[in-house]
Protein backbone atom coordinates (compact mmCIF):
# COMPACT_ATOMS: atom_id res chain seq x y z
CA UNK A 1 0.00 0.00 0.00
CA UNK A 2 1.37 3.20 -0.87
CA UNK A 3 1.84 6.60 1.63
CA UNK A 4 -0.99 8.27 -0.37
CA UNK A 5 -3.70 5.56 0.04
CA UNK A 6 -2.71 4.89 3.51
CA UNK A 7 -2.85 8.85 4.84
CA UNK A 8 -6.39 8.64 3.04
CA UNK A 9 -7.13 5.92 5.23
CA UNK A 10 -5.68 7.32 7.95
CA UNK A 11 -7.53 10.06 8.37
CA UNK A 12 -10.92 8.22 6.95
CA UNK A 13 -10.81 6.15 9.99
CA UNK A 14 -9.59 9.67 12.32
CA UNK A 15 -12.72 10.97 11.11
CA UNK A 16 -15.35 8.33 12.29
CA UNK A 17 -17.79 8.75 14.74
CA UNK A 18 -18.80 6.60 17.57
CA UNK A 19 -20.93 6.64 20.46
CA UNK A 20 -18.01 6.65 23.00
CA UNK A 21 -16.07 9.49 21.06
CA UNK A 22 -17.15 12.25 18.29
CA UNK A 23 -14.43 13.18 15.78
CA UNK A 24 -12.64 16.41 16.78
CA UNK A 25 -14.18 19.36 16.64
CA UNK A 26 -14.12 22.81 17.52
CA UNK A 27 -15.14 22.95 21.40
CA UNK A 28 -17.62 25.27 20.73
CA UNK A 29 -18.40 27.66 17.83
CA UNK A 30 -16.97 31.15 17.55
CA UNK A 31 -19.25 32.88 15.71
CA UNK A 32 -17.10 35.61 15.03
CA UNK A 33 -14.99 33.92 12.55
CA UNK A 34 -17.91 32.24 10.86
CA UNK A 35 -16.85 31.92 7.44
CA UNK A 36 -18.99 34.48 5.35
CA UNK A 37 -20.86 32.00 2.67
CA UNK A 38 -20.61 34.05 -0.38
CA UNK A 39 -16.78 34.60 -1.96
CA UNK A 40 -16.88 37.67 -4.50
CA UNK A 41 -13.91 39.03 -6.72
CA UNK A 42 -13.85 42.92 -5.65
CA UNK A 43 -12.67 44.85 -9.13
CA UNK A 44 -14.19 42.26 -11.57
CA UNK A 45 -16.84 43.10 -13.71
CA UNK A 46 -19.91 42.12 -12.85
CA UNK A 47 -22.70 40.29 -15.55
CA UNK A 48 -26.45 40.25 -14.10
CA UNK A 49 -28.26 37.14 -15.25
CA UNK A 50 -32.05 36.83 -15.57
CA UNK A 51 -33.97 35.51 -12.87
CA UNK A 52 -37.57 34.00 -13.11
CA UNK A 53 -40.51 35.05 -10.55
CA UNK A 54 -42.17 32.15 -8.15
CA UNK A 55 -44.93 32.17 -9.36
CA UNK A 56 -43.75 31.87 -12.95
CA UNK A 57 -41.51 29.00 -12.08
CA UNK A 58 -44.90 27.21 -10.12
CA UNK A 59 -46.92 27.90 -13.21
CA UNK A 60 -44.19 26.34 -15.83
CA UNK A 61 -44.92 22.64 -16.81
CA UNK A 62 -42.60 22.18 -19.41
CA UNK A 63 -40.20 21.07 -19.21
CA UNK A 64 -42.01 18.26 -16.86
CA UNK A 65 -40.05 16.67 -13.79
CA UNK A 66 -39.96 13.25 -16.13
CA UNK A 67 -38.33 14.40 -19.05
CA UNK A 68 -35.11 15.04 -17.20
CA UNK A 69 -34.55 11.30 -17.48
CA UNK A 70 -34.64 11.74 -20.90
CA UNK A 71 -33.12 15.21 -22.16
CA UNK A 72 -32.83 14.25 -25.53
CA UNK A 73 -36.30 14.33 -26.47
CA UNK A 74 -36.64 18.15 -25.24
CA UNK A 75 -34.35 19.52 -27.78
CA UNK A 76 -31.04 21.13 -27.05
CA UNK A 77 -31.70 25.26 -26.12
CA UNK A 78 -29.53 27.76 -27.75
CA UNK A 79 -26.63 28.97 -25.85
CA UNK A 80 -27.03 32.56 -24.89
CA UNK A 81 -27.94 35.21 -21.77
CA UNK A 82 -31.09 33.18 -21.32
CA UNK A 83 -29.81 29.71 -21.21
CA UNK A 84 -27.25 30.55 -19.36
CA UNK A 85 -29.32 32.43 -16.42
CA UNK A 86 -31.50 29.92 -16.23
CA UNK A 87 -29.05 26.89 -15.72
CA UNK A 88 -27.46 28.57 -12.93
CA UNK A 89 -30.98 30.01 -11.59
CA UNK A 90 -31.97 26.32 -11.70
CA UNK A 91 -29.06 24.82 -10.14
CA UNK A 92 -26.60 27.25 -7.65
CA UNK A 93 -28.75 30.20 -7.10
CA UNK A 94 -30.83 31.23 -3.78
CA UNK A 95 -33.86 29.29 -3.55
CA UNK A 96 -35.37 31.49 -0.96
CA UNK A 97 -34.57 33.54 2.14
CA UNK A 98 -35.73 33.11 5.82
CA UNK A 99 -36.36 34.98 8.54
CA UNK A 100 -36.69 34.36 11.99
CA UNK A 101 -36.25 36.49 15.66
CA UNK A 102 -34.79 38.95 13.68
CA UNK A 103 -32.14 36.30 11.86
CA UNK A 104 -32.42 36.12 8.02
CA UNK A 105 -30.79 33.18 5.94
CA UNK A 106 -30.50 32.11 2.35
CA UNK A 107 -31.16 28.71 1.36
CA UNK A 108 -29.72 27.64 -1.91
CA UNK A 109 -30.87 25.32 -4.43
CA UNK A 110 -28.35 22.86 -4.30
CA UNK A 111 -28.10 22.20 -0.56
CA UNK A 112 -24.85 22.02 1.62
CA UNK A 113 -23.90 20.52 5.16
CA UNK A 114 -25.15 23.22 7.83
CA UNK A 115 -26.00 25.66 5.32
CA UNK A 116 -22.20 26.52 4.99
CA UNK A 117 -21.84 25.99 1.24
CA UNK A 118 -18.17 25.04 0.30
CA UNK A 119 -18.63 24.61 -2.77
CA UNK A 120 -17.80 27.52 -5.61
CA UNK A 121 -18.75 27.36 -9.23
CA UNK A 122 -16.94 28.87 -12.81
CA UNK A 123 -18.03 28.89 -16.10
CA UNK A 124 -15.52 28.61 -18.86
CA UNK A 125 -17.36 29.18 -22.44
CA UNK A 126 -16.71 30.49 -25.78
CA UNK A 127 -18.69 33.30 -26.66
CA UNK A 128 -22.52 33.75 -25.53
CA UNK A 129 -24.87 36.39 -27.41
CA UNK A 130 -26.20 39.26 -25.27
CA UNK A 131 -23.74 37.91 -22.30
CA UNK A 132 -20.33 37.02 -23.35
CA UNK A 133 -18.35 38.90 -26.78
CA UNK A 134 -15.11 37.06 -25.98
CA UNK A 135 -14.32 33.31 -24.55
CA UNK A 136 -13.85 34.18 -20.41
CA UNK A 137 -13.56 32.47 -17.40
CA UNK A 138 -16.24 33.55 -15.10
CA UNK A 139 -17.21 33.29 -11.40
CA UNK A 140 -20.63 32.54 -10.55
CA UNK A 141 -21.67 34.76 -7.21
CA UNK A 142 -25.49 34.01 -5.92
CA UNK A 143 -25.89 36.72 -3.75
CA UNK A 144 -27.03 38.78 -6.76
CA UNK A 145 -27.33 36.00 -9.23
CA UNK A 146 -24.34 37.05 -11.43
CA UNK A 147 -21.13 36.00 -13.19
CA UNK A 148 -18.05 38.02 -12.07
CA UNK A 149 -15.98 38.46 -15.05
CA UNK A 150 -12.34 37.04 -14.14
CA UNK A 151 -10.68 36.76 -17.62
CA UNK A 152 -11.11 36.92 -21.14
CA UNK A 153 -9.04 34.99 -23.49
CA UNK A 154 -8.66 34.52 -27.46
CA UNK A 155 -10.70 32.42 -29.72
CA UNK A 156 -7.77 30.51 -30.73
CA UNK A 157 -7.13 29.18 -27.04
CA UNK A 158 -11.08 28.66 -27.25
CA UNK A 159 -10.84 26.40 -30.29
CA UNK A 160 -7.72 24.32 -28.55
CA UNK A 161 -9.86 24.18 -25.27
CA UNK A 162 -13.38 22.63 -26.79
CA UNK A 163 -11.30 20.92 -29.57
CA UNK A 164 -13.04 17.19 -29.49
CA UNK A 165 -16.66 18.51 -27.41
CA UNK A 166 -19.73 18.69 -29.81
CA UNK A 167 -20.60 22.05 -31.04
CA UNK A 168 -22.01 24.07 -27.95
CA UNK A 169 -20.49 22.56 -25.41
CA UNK A 170 -19.27 25.14 -22.31
CA UNK A 171 -17.36 24.07 -19.08
CA UNK A 172 -18.15 24.13 -15.39
CA UNK A 173 -15.77 24.01 -12.79
CA UNK A 174 -16.04 22.84 -9.24
CA UNK A 175 -13.81 24.22 -6.08
CA UNK A 176 -14.30 23.64 -2.62
CA UNK A 177 -13.28 26.07 0.30
CA UNK A 178 -13.15 23.44 3.41
CA UNK A 179 -12.34 26.10 6.13
CA UNK A 180 -15.91 26.96 5.70
CA UNK A 181 -17.16 23.56 6.71
CA UNK A 182 -14.52 22.91 9.44
CA UNK A 183 -15.10 26.16 11.39
CA UNK A 184 -18.17 24.19 12.50
CA UNK A 185 -17.38 20.28 12.00
CA UNK A 186 -13.83 20.23 12.61
CA UNK A 187 -11.95 17.41 10.71
CA UNK A 188 -15.01 15.46 9.61
CA UNK A 189 -15.64 18.68 7.46
CA UNK A 190 -13.53 16.68 4.14
CA UNK A 191 -16.48 14.18 4.14
CA UNK A 192 -18.98 16.68 4.09
CA UNK A 193 -17.66 19.18 1.19
CA UNK A 194 -17.37 16.27 -1.03
CA UNK A 195 -20.48 15.33 0.01
CA UNK A 196 -21.54 19.39 -1.29
CA UNK A 197 -19.50 18.53 -4.55
CA UNK A 198 -21.63 15.26 -4.60
CA UNK A 199 -24.75 17.26 -4.64
CA UNK A 200 -23.77 20.34 -6.81
CA UNK A 201 -22.59 17.63 -9.84
CA UNK A 202 -26.36 16.60 -9.85
CA UNK A 203 -28.04 19.71 -9.07
CA UNK A 204 -26.05 20.79 -12.45
CA UNK A 205 -27.02 17.83 -14.00
CA UNK A 206 -30.95 18.16 -13.47
CA UNK A 207 -30.56 21.77 -14.00
CA UNK A 208 -29.08 21.24 -17.73
CA UNK A 209 -31.31 18.13 -18.78
CA UNK A 210 -34.64 21.03 -17.98
CA UNK A 211 -32.84 22.67 -21.13
CA UNK A 212 -31.58 19.25 -22.98
CA UNK A 213 -28.17 18.96 -22.20
CA UNK A 214 -26.10 16.51 -20.42
CA UNK A 215 -23.19 16.76 -18.65
CA UNK A 216 -19.89 14.86 -18.35
CA UNK A 217 -17.45 14.58 -15.57
CA UNK A 218 -13.92 15.03 -17.29
CA UNK A 219 -12.57 12.61 -15.00
CA UNK A 220 -9.16 12.61 -16.69
CA UNK A 221 -8.17 16.16 -15.62
CA UNK A 222 -5.27 16.71 -13.17
CA UNK A 223 -5.91 18.63 -10.13
CA UNK A 224 -3.81 21.36 -10.62
CA UNK A 225 -4.42 21.53 -14.44
CA UNK A 226 -8.27 22.81 -13.37
CA UNK A 227 -6.70 24.94 -11.09
CA UNK A 228 -4.70 26.86 -13.93
CA UNK A 229 -8.30 26.75 -15.73
CA UNK A 230 -10.11 28.65 -12.69
CA UNK A 231 -7.13 30.63 -12.23
CA UNK A 232 -7.34 29.39 -8.25
CA UNK A 233 -3.45 28.14 -8.60
CA UNK A 234 -1.79 30.82 -6.53
CA UNK A 235 -4.61 30.52 -3.68
CA UNK A 236 -2.99 29.82 -0.65
CA UNK A 237 -3.62 29.27 2.99
CA UNK A 238 -7.13 28.17 5.08
CA UNK A 239 -9.44 30.21 2.86
CA UNK A 240 -7.74 28.81 -0.84
CA UNK A 241 -9.86 27.30 -3.44
CA UNK A 242 -9.48 23.21 -3.86
CA UNK A 243 -9.39 22.64 -7.19
CA UNK A 244 -12.28 19.47 -7.18
CA UNK A 245 -13.71 18.74 -11.03
CA UNK A 246 -14.59 20.26 -14.51
CA UNK A 247 -17.61 18.74 -16.31
CA UNK A 248 -18.69 19.43 -19.66
CA UNK A 249 -22.13 20.71 -20.58
CA UNK A 250 -23.08 19.96 -23.81
CA UNK A 251 -26.35 18.97 -26.09
CA UNK A 252 -28.01 15.98 -25.14
CA UNK A 253 -27.98 13.35 -27.86
CA UNK A 254 -24.29 14.13 -29.17
CA UNK A 255 -21.53 11.56 -28.46
CA UNK A 256 -20.08 11.78 -25.06
CA UNK A 257 -17.27 14.37 -24.76
CA UNK A 258 -13.53 12.76 -23.79
CA UNK A 259 -12.15 12.61 -20.16
CA UNK A 260 -10.40 15.83 -20.72
CA UNK A 261 -9.27 19.21 -22.27
CA UNK A 262 -6.64 19.34 -24.50
CA UNK A 263 -3.44 19.47 -22.93
CA UNK A 264 -2.13 22.23 -25.88
CA UNK A 265 -4.90 25.23 -24.42
CA UNK A 266 -3.26 24.88 -20.77
CA UNK A 267 -0.17 27.26 -21.31
CA UNK A 268 -2.43 29.68 -22.51
CA UNK A 269 -4.11 30.37 -19.64
CA UNK A 270 -0.80 30.33 -17.67
CA UNK A 271 -0.22 34.07 -19.24
CA UNK A 272 -4.14 35.38 -18.62
CA UNK A 273 -4.37 38.58 -16.55
CA UNK A 274 -7.17 37.52 -13.97
CA UNK A 275 -9.37 40.26 -13.01
CA UNK A 276 -10.53 40.94 -9.15
CA UNK A 277 -9.10 39.23 -5.58
CA UNK A 278 -11.48 37.08 -3.39
CA UNK A 279 -12.52 38.54 -0.49
CA UNK A 280 -11.70 37.75 3.13
CA UNK A 281 -14.37 35.68 4.35
CA UNK A 282 -13.00 35.03 8.36
CA UNK A 283 -10.86 37.81 10.29
CA UNK A 284 -9.40 34.77 11.94
CA UNK A 285 -8.87 30.78 11.40
CA UNK A 286 -8.67 27.56 13.03
CA UNK A 287 -5.90 25.59 11.58
CA UNK A 288 -7.03 21.49 10.68
CA UNK A 289 -3.87 19.75 9.70
CA UNK A 290 -5.84 16.54 8.57
CA UNK A 291 -8.68 17.85 6.79
CA UNK A 292 -5.16 19.76 4.66
CA UNK A 293 -2.94 16.69 4.49
CA UNK A 294 -6.76 14.83 2.91
CA UNK A 295 -6.69 17.20 0.35
CA UNK A 296 -3.08 16.79 0.02
CA UNK A 297 -3.26 13.10 -0.95
CA UNK A 298 -5.87 12.87 -2.80
CA UNK A 299 -5.24 15.77 -5.57
CA UNK A 300 -5.58 14.11 -9.01
CA UNK A 301 -2.41 13.72 -11.27
CA UNK A 302 -3.75 14.33 -15.13
CA UNK A 303 -4.74 10.46 -16.11
CA UNK A 304 -5.54 8.81 -19.46
CA UNK A 305 -8.83 7.11 -20.04
CA UNK A 306 -8.69 3.13 -20.08
CA UNK A 307 -7.26 1.73 -23.20
CA UNK A 308 -9.94 0.55 -25.91
CA UNK A 309 -9.94 -3.45 -24.91
CA UNK A 310 -10.81 -2.31 -21.16
CA UNK A 311 -13.58 -0.34 -22.38
CA UNK A 312 -14.92 -3.04 -24.70
CA UNK A 313 -14.88 -5.15 -21.89
CA UNK A 314 -16.61 -2.93 -19.43
CA UNK A 315 -19.23 -2.44 -22.25
CA UNK A 316 -19.39 -6.48 -22.49
CA UNK A 317 -20.36 -6.53 -19.36
CA UNK A 318 -22.57 -3.99 -19.25
CA UNK A 319 -24.46 -5.96 -21.85
CA UNK A 320 -24.04 -9.00 -20.25
CA UNK A 321 -25.58 -7.49 -17.08
CA UNK A 322 -28.78 -6.43 -19.25
CA UNK A 323 -29.39 -8.79 -20.74
CA UNK A 324 -29.35 -11.22 -17.52
CA UNK A 325 -31.63 -8.94 -16.25
CA UNK A 326 -34.47 -8.56 -19.19
CA UNK A 327 -34.33 -12.33 -19.07
CA UNK A 328 -34.71 -12.75 -15.28
CA UNK A 329 -37.72 -10.27 -15.75
CA UNK A 330 -39.29 -12.49 -18.55
CA UNK A 331 -39.27 -15.31 -16.57
CA UNK A 332 -40.77 -13.81 -13.62
CA UNK A 333 -43.17 -12.07 -15.69
CA UNK A 334 -44.06 -15.46 -16.95
CA UNK A 335 -44.60 -16.42 -13.59
CA UNK A 336 -46.32 -13.59 -12.66
CA UNK A 337 -48.97 -14.45 -15.48
CA UNK A 338 -49.75 -17.90 -14.16
CA UNK A 339 -49.99 -16.69 -10.84
CA UNK A 340 -52.64 -13.86 -11.93
CA UNK A 341 -50.39 -11.86 -10.06
CA UNK A 342 -48.74 -8.44 -11.82
CA UNK A 343 -45.17 -8.30 -11.88
CA UNK A 344 -42.69 -4.59 -11.16
CA UNK A 345 -44.33 -1.00 -10.04
CA UNK A 346 -44.60 2.02 -12.84
CA UNK A 347 -43.54 4.99 -11.56
CA UNK A 348 -47.14 6.92 -10.14
CA UNK A 349 -48.89 8.75 -12.56
CA UNK A 350 -49.22 12.63 -12.24
CA UNK A 351 -45.35 13.12 -12.20
CA UNK A 352 -45.26 13.77 -15.80
CA UNK A 353 -47.49 16.73 -14.64
CA UNK A 354 -45.02 17.97 -12.41
CA UNK A 355 -42.96 20.59 -13.25
CA UNK A 356 -39.23 20.08 -13.36
CA UNK A 357 -38.20 23.64 -12.19
CA UNK A 358 -41.16 23.53 -9.45
CA UNK A 359 -39.67 20.78 -8.06
CA UNK A 360 -36.35 22.14 -8.39
CA UNK A 361 -36.95 25.33 -6.40
CA UNK A 362 -39.38 23.82 -3.93
CA UNK A 363 -36.21 21.44 -2.68
CA UNK A 364 -35.82 21.95 0.90
CA UNK A 365 -34.22 19.95 4.12
CA UNK A 366 -36.90 18.49 5.98
CA UNK A 367 -35.71 19.43 9.71
CA UNK A 368 -38.47 17.65 11.64
CA UNK A 369 -41.19 14.91 10.40
CA UNK A 370 -44.21 13.51 10.82
CA UNK A 371 -43.76 10.11 12.36
CA UNK A 372 -47.51 8.92 11.25
CA UNK A 373 -47.36 9.34 8.32
CA UNK A 374 -46.54 6.48 5.54
CA UNK A 375 -45.02 6.28 2.56
CA UNK A 376 -46.95 4.34 -0.47
CA UNK A 377 -45.19 0.93 -2.24
CA UNK A 378 -45.41 2.83 -5.73
CA UNK A 379 -43.45 5.64 -4.44
CA UNK A 380 -41.12 3.76 -2.41
CA UNK A 381 -40.12 1.08 -5.07
CA UNK A 382 -40.33 3.94 -8.10
CA UNK A 383 -37.86 6.09 -5.75
CA UNK A 384 -35.16 3.18 -5.42
CA UNK A 385 -35.91 2.53 -9.07
CA UNK A 386 -34.61 5.85 -10.09
CA UNK A 387 -31.23 5.23 -8.28
CA UNK A 388 -30.50 2.01 -10.48
CA UNK A 389 -27.16 3.42 -13.28
CA UNK A 390 -28.92 1.48 -16.10
CA UNK A 391 -32.56 2.90 -15.66
CA UNK A 392 -31.61 6.69 -15.18
CA UNK A 393 -28.94 8.52 -17.34
CA UNK A 394 -28.50 10.94 -14.25
CA UNK A 395 -25.36 8.58 -13.66
CA UNK A 396 -23.99 8.66 -16.84
CA UNK A 397 -22.01 12.17 -15.55
CA UNK A 398 -20.29 9.48 -13.67
CA UNK A 399 -17.55 7.42 -15.06
CA UNK A 400 -16.68 5.17 -12.26
CA UNK A 401 -19.06 2.99 -10.16
CA UNK A 402 -21.26 2.45 -8.62
CA UNK A 403 -20.07 1.54 -5.87
CA UNK A 404 -22.57 2.90 -3.39
CA UNK A 405 -25.83 0.36 -2.17
CA UNK A 406 -28.53 1.12 0.14
CA UNK A 407 -29.06 0.12 3.60
CA UNK A 408 -32.76 0.49 4.76
CA UNK A 409 -34.37 1.24 7.91
CA UNK A 410 -38.20 0.69 6.61
CA UNK A 411 -40.10 2.51 9.13
CA UNK A 412 -43.61 3.19 7.79
CA UNK A 413 -43.55 2.06 4.30
CA UNK A 414 -47.59 0.88 3.69
CA UNK A 415 -47.56 -3.08 2.66
CA UNK A 416 -43.37 -3.71 3.74
CA UNK A 417 -43.03 -4.70 7.35
CA UNK A 418 -41.10 -2.63 9.65
CA UNK A 419 -37.19 -3.69 9.73
CA UNK A 420 -33.99 -3.49 7.95
CA UNK A 421 -33.24 -3.51 4.16
CA UNK A 422 -30.53 -3.99 1.66
CA UNK A 423 -30.94 -2.57 -1.43
CA UNK A 424 -28.48 -3.75 -4.24
CA UNK A 425 -27.67 -0.81 -6.85
CA UNK A 426 -25.69 -3.59 -9.55
CA UNK A 427 -26.87 -7.28 -10.09
CA UNK A 428 -24.98 -10.15 -8.71
CA UNK A 429 -23.75 -8.78 -5.39
CA UNK A 430 -26.19 -10.10 -3.31
CA UNK A 431 -23.88 -12.97 -2.53
CA UNK A 432 -20.68 -10.71 -1.73
CA UNK A 433 -22.76 -9.30 0.97
CA UNK A 434 -24.43 -12.58 2.31
CA UNK A 435 -20.56 -12.83 3.12
CA UNK A 436 -19.77 -10.15 4.10
CA UNK A 437 -23.18 -9.80 6.50
CA UNK A 438 -24.01 -11.75 10.12
CA UNK A 439 -24.65 -15.13 8.71
CA UNK A 440 -28.36 -15.01 10.78
CA UNK A 441 -29.84 -12.35 8.25
CA UNK A 442 -32.97 -13.65 6.20
CA UNK A 443 -32.34 -12.21 2.59
CA UNK A 444 -36.08 -12.31 2.10
CA UNK A 445 -37.27 -10.50 -0.81
CA UNK A 446 -40.75 -9.11 -0.21
CA UNK A 447 -43.48 -10.66 -2.72
CA UNK A 448 -44.68 -7.16 -3.62
CA UNK A 449 -40.97 -5.97 -4.76
CA UNK A 450 -40.68 -5.69 -8.59
CA UNK A 451 -38.27 -8.30 -10.46
CA UNK A 452 -35.77 -5.59 -11.20
CA UNK A 453 -35.39 -4.42 -7.76
CA UNK A 454 -32.73 -6.13 -5.45
CA UNK A 455 -34.80 -5.30 -2.02
CA UNK A 456 -34.27 -8.02 0.60
CA UNK A 457 -35.35 -7.76 3.90
CA UNK A 458 -32.23 -8.67 6.52
CA UNK A 459 -34.18 -8.25 9.74
CA UNK A 460 -37.78 -7.91 10.42
CA UNK A 461 -37.96 -5.52 13.71
CA UNK A 462 -39.27 -2.02 14.60
CA UNK A 463 -35.59 -0.79 14.29
CA UNK A 464 -36.81 3.67 13.81
CA UNK A 465 -35.23 4.25 17.58
CA UNK A 466 -31.67 2.61 16.28
CA UNK A 467 -32.06 4.28 12.93
CA UNK A 468 -31.73 7.93 15.24
CA UNK A 469 -29.39 6.38 17.43
CA UNK A 470 -27.18 5.68 14.32
CA UNK A 471 -27.27 9.01 13.34
CA UNK A 472 -26.03 10.79 15.98
CA UNK A 473 -29.91 10.66 17.89
CA UNK A 474 -31.22 12.83 15.10
CA UNK A 475 -35.46 12.35 15.45
CA UNK A 476 -35.64 12.96 11.49
CA UNK A 477 -33.87 9.30 11.12
CA UNK A 478 -36.55 8.04 13.41
CA UNK A 479 -39.92 9.36 12.17
CA UNK A 480 -38.81 9.24 8.61
CA UNK A 481 -40.37 7.01 6.52
CA UNK A 482 -37.65 5.21 5.73
CA UNK A 483 -33.53 6.18 6.40
CA UNK A 484 -31.49 5.25 3.62
CA UNK A 485 -27.49 4.18 4.46
CA UNK A 486 -25.21 4.57 1.42
CA UNK A 487 -22.88 1.55 1.90
CA UNK A 488 -20.29 1.92 -0.24
CA UNK A 489 -17.77 -0.19 -1.84
CA UNK A 490 -14.42 1.36 -0.46
CA UNK A 491 -11.13 -0.85 -0.17
CA UNK A 492 -11.64 -2.47 -3.67
CA UNK A 493 -12.02 1.12 -5.71
CA UNK A 494 -8.83 2.67 -3.42
CA UNK A 495 -6.75 0.26 -4.56
CA UNK A 496 -7.73 -0.14 -8.36
CA UNK A 497 -7.61 3.73 -8.88
CA UNK A 498 -5.75 5.62 -6.01
CA UNK A 499 -6.73 7.95 -3.09
CA UNK A 500 -8.02 10.45 -5.33
CA UNK A 501 -10.91 7.69 -5.78
CA UNK A 502 -11.49 8.86 -1.85
CA UNK A 503 -13.66 11.98 -2.55
CA UNK A 504 -15.23 10.80 -5.95
CA UNK A 505 -17.01 7.95 -3.84
CA UNK A 506 -18.47 10.89 -1.59
CA UNK A 507 -19.89 12.38 -4.52
CA UNK A 508 -21.60 9.22 -5.66
CA UNK A 509 -23.52 9.48 -2.32
CA UNK A 510 -24.02 13.17 -3.13
CA UNK A 511 -25.29 12.48 -6.39
CA UNK A 512 -27.47 9.86 -4.65
CA UNK A 513 -28.70 12.53 -2.11
CA UNK A 514 -29.49 15.00 -4.09
CA UNK A 515 -31.78 12.47 -6.38
CA UNK A 516 -33.67 11.31 -3.33
CA UNK A 517 -34.49 15.14 -2.40
CA UNK A 518 -35.54 15.50 -5.73
CA UNK A 519 -37.49 11.87 -6.20
CA UNK A 520 -39.10 12.86 -2.60
CA UNK A 521 -40.53 16.50 -3.58
CA UNK A 522 -41.87 15.30 -6.66
CA UNK A 523 -44.03 12.50 -5.03
CA UNK A 524 -45.42 14.79 -2.17
CA UNK A 525 -42.84 13.94 0.70
CA UNK A 526 -39.36 15.51 1.51
CA UNK A 527 -35.98 13.95 2.52
CA UNK A 528 -33.20 15.21 4.55
CA UNK A 529 -29.47 14.57 4.04
CA UNK A 530 -27.70 13.40 7.28
CA UNK A 531 -23.50 13.32 7.36
CA UNK A 532 -23.53 13.32 11.64
CA UNK A 533 -23.04 9.14 12.08
CA UNK A 534 -22.07 6.76 13.66
CA UNK A 535 -19.78 4.40 11.16
CA UNK A 536 -18.47 1.54 13.05
CA UNK A 537 -21.50 0.65 15.07
CA UNK A 538 -23.57 0.12 11.75
CA UNK A 539 -20.27 -1.90 10.65
CA UNK A 540 -20.68 -3.78 13.25
CA UNK A 541 -24.45 -4.44 14.11
CA UNK A 542 -24.11 -5.48 9.81
CA UNK A 543 -21.18 -7.67 10.96
CA UNK A 544 -18.75 -5.96 8.78
CA UNK A 545 -14.83 -6.57 8.97
CA UNK A 546 -12.16 -4.38 7.66
CA UNK A 547 -12.83 -2.10 4.88
CA UNK A 548 -14.73 -3.71 2.58
CA UNK A 549 -17.71 -1.56 2.65
CA UNK A 550 -17.84 1.49 4.34
CA UNK A 551 -20.79 3.62 5.51
CA UNK A 552 -20.47 7.42 3.98
CA UNK A 553 -23.99 9.07 4.01
CA UNK A 554 -27.27 8.65 5.40
CA UNK A 555 -30.84 10.22 4.06
CA UNK A 556 -33.94 10.42 5.40
CA UNK A 557 -37.17 10.74 3.41
CA UNK A 558 -40.80 11.09 5.18
CA UNK A 559 -43.67 13.65 5.13
CA UNK A 560 -42.24 17.15 6.79
CA UNK A 561 -43.79 19.16 10.07
CA UNK A 562 -44.33 22.90 8.85
CA UNK A 563 -41.75 24.91 10.32
CA UNK A 564 -43.19 27.92 13.12
CA UNK A 565 -41.63 30.97 13.60
CA UNK A 566 -40.01 31.14 10.57
CA UNK A 567 -40.88 33.76 7.64
CA UNK A 568 -40.14 33.13 4.02
CA UNK A 569 -39.40 35.76 1.44
CA UNK A 570 -38.82 35.60 -2.58
CA UNK A 571 -34.74 34.53 -3.27
CA UNK A 572 -34.53 37.89 -5.27
CA UNK A 573 -36.67 41.00 -6.09
CA UNK A 574 -39.25 40.27 -7.77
Amino acid sequence: MNAELEAILSYHQASKHGFKAYAPGPRHLEMSIKPDTFLNYKGATLLKLDTWSGEDIKSEISPAYEQAFSPEKLGSSGLDRNSISQLFFDSFALSVWKKAEGTSWALRINPSSGNLHPTEVYLISGPVPKLLEKPAVCHYAPLPHALELRAEFSRETWEKLSSGFPEGTFFIGLTSIYWRVAWKYGIRAFRYANHDLGHAIAALTFAAAGLGWKTGLLVDMGSEDIAKLLGVSERQGPEKEEPACLLAVYPAGKECPPGKVSSSALSDFEKLSWNGGPNHLSPAHVDWAEIEKAASVTRKNETYHADEKKQEMKQEMKQEMKQEMKQEMKQESRAAGLSGKTSGYEIRSGLEKVSLRSVIHMRRSALEMNNSAYMDEDSFYGILRRTLPDKNPIFDTLTFGPFAHLLLFVNRIKGLREGLYIFLRKPEEKEKFKTAFRPDFLWEKPESCPSDIELYLLMEEELHYFAAQLSCAQRKAEDACFTACMLSEFEEPLKTYGSWMYPYLFWECGILGQLLYLEAEARGFRGCGIGCFFDDPLHETLGLKGLEYQDLYHFAVGSPLQEIGVATFPAYKE
